[in-house]
């Protein structure tokens, strides 16, 4: 279950990335605030996954 969510990690951090390559590379968003939006939701994402990941099973 947790190689699952190590995926999910994974994935979500490179959507990061290359969010924030897109941002910083092209104009594609013009002037907006939607790679600010897309990270937040996904920097969210990111903290469920690493909490579900990195938690001691009991």
């Amino acid at each position: 279950m947790k190689t699952n969510y190590k995926m999910l990690l994974n994935i979500t951090g490179i959507l990061i990335l290359i969010n924030i390559l897109i941002d910083f590379s092209t104009d594609i968003w013009g002037i907006s605030n939607y790679p600010d939006y897309i990270n937040s939701v996904l920097v969210i994402f990111l903290i469920i996954f690493a909490s579900q990941v990195y938690s001691k099973n009991k």
